[in-house]
């Protein structure tokens, strides 16, 4: 974990180096950790030479970020209470895993199905994984990747989780027209209240 100061204000971010990335990237974690995603080098360019040019990189989206980073207080869906009550929330092993893959699997197909059919938008595949940083994650191809954790939430953070997910079917970011769309969906007391102030 490292620290980078943008504009006064601290942000928390991870460096990861990936041999099938091929240029810099930044995203924000289901714990809205910032990543920032390094190309592992090659025989013409050094490892420090990489990272100053990635941490050039991070500055230059400041507004970005500590715009996200804002916006993630309001839109964390698991609390830390949840967290800290919920002793299967904190187990990570292999046997938890596979004793819950498919109730998972079946609690996702059936909340997937039914807001597809809401949104009127359709799917491929959906898997279920152990995912230790991400909550779900949306291919190109439209297949939809769960943590088997979700299983374990209450119903109202299940459905952001599916949602969101779904969302990502239509628009492949973040955008305003992003969030419109997971906020127009659940349109609930929460999620209203974050419509309005952003």
């Amino acid at each position: 974990m490292s620290i980078i100061e943008l504009e006064w204000i601290e942000v928390n971010f991870e460096k990861k180096y990936s041999s099938r990335a091929k240029n810099i990237k930044i995203s924000i974690n289901c714990n809205w950790l910032v990543i920032l995603t390094i190309p592992k080098p090659w025989i013409f360019s050094s490892k420090n030479s990489l990272e100053q040019k990635a941490i050039k990189f991070l500055k230059s989206k400041s507004d970005w970020i500590l715009k996200h980073v804002e916006k993630s207080k309001n839109k964390t869906p698991i609390s830390e209470e949840e967290k800290i009550n919920n002793k299967d929330l904190k187990i990570n092993s292999r046997t938890h895993y596979l004793k819950y893959k498919e109730n998972s699997r079946n609690l996702c197909e059936d909340r997937c199905k039914y807001w597809s059919n809401i949104m009127g938008l359709e799917y491929n595949r959906i898997s279920i994984k152990m995912l230790k940083t991400k909550w779900w994650s949306c291919s190109s191809k439209k297949n939809l990747n769960f943590n088997y954790k979700i299983l374990f939430l209450n119903k109202q953070d299940q459905d952001y989780l599916i949602v969101h997910e779904l969302s990502h079917l239509k628009h492949m970011n973040h955008s305003k027209t992003f969030w419109d769309l997971v906020c127009n969906t659940l349109w609930n007391e929460k999620f209203r209240r974050y419509k309005i102030n952003h």
